[in-house]
C-alpha cells in the first residue's frame, strides 16, 4: 500500500468508526506545541474534560512509535480530522496516528461494516475495530464523552496491524487520566 493510500485509509477509518462533528466547529488554538515542534491546529469543540487542550503527541514519543514500527520517516504532525485531534507517525511501512477526542466517547464507536469487538486496556475501556482496508483502530475511553484513538494502517495487506496497535495502546493508556 502507498503512502497516499495509506493516509486516506486512516483517514477513512478514523472517520467509519467514530462519529465526530466536522472540522469546521473548531475553537481558538490552545497554544499547546506538540513535541515535534509543528504548531498544533485548533482544538476541535470539547465538553470540557480531561482531554481538553492534550497535545496528542505527548501520549506517545517518536522513540516508542520506533519500537513498535520501525524507523520513523519524519517527525510526528499534528493535524485535525474530523472532531479528532491526531498526531500522525511517518513508519516506513504503513501510517499510524494518534487522536484526541473530546465530544465523541466509546459510546459513538460505530461498526460501518468493520469488526468491532469490546475490550480493557489497561484500567480503560476499549474497543477495538478491524477495518476492511487492513487498518486497526483501538479506541480507549477516557470518559462518556472523550477517547483516544490509535489507528495503525498496515504495511502490507498479508499484516494484521492489530497486535501492533494493541502495543501502540498499551504505551499511550499509562499516560491517560
Amino acid at each position: 500500500m502507498n503512502p497516499r493510500t495509506t493516509v486516506a485509509a486512516l483517514a477513512v477509518l478514523f472517520a467509519a468508526v467514530a462519529c465526530g462533528g466536522p472540522a469546521a466547529e473548531q475553537s481558538a488554538p490552545t497554544g499547546a506545541t506538540p513535541s515535534s515542534g509543528a504548531t498544533a491546529p485548533a482544538v476541535g469543540p470539547s465538553r470540557g474534560g480531561p482531554l481538553d487542550g492534550l497535545d496528542p503527541c505527548t501520549l506517545l514519543t517518536k522513540a516508542e512509535a520506533e519500537q513498535v514500527t520501525g524507523a520513523q520517516g519524519a517527525d510526528p504532525v499534528v493535524e485535525q480530522l474530523g472532531s479528532a485531534r491526531v498526531c500522525n507517525f511517518s513508519p516506513a511501512a504503513g501510517r499510524l496516528g494518534v487522536g484526541v477526542r473530546t465530544t465523541s466517547g466509546l459510546a459513538a464507536v460505530q461498526s460501518n461494516g468493520n469488526v468491532v469487538q469490546d475490550l480493557v486496556v489497561g484500567r480503560h475501556q476499549a474497543k477495538q475495530a478491524v477495518g476492511a482496508t487492513g487498518s486497526c483502530g483501538i479506541f480507549l475511553g477516557v470518559t462518556e464523552s472523550s477517547r483516544v484513538d490509535v489507528v495503525l494502517g498496515a504495511g502490507s495487506p498479508d499484516e494484521d496491524p492489530c497486535p501492533a496497535a494493541m502495543r501502540v495502546a498499551e504505551l499511550v493508556e499509562p499516560r491517560l487520566p
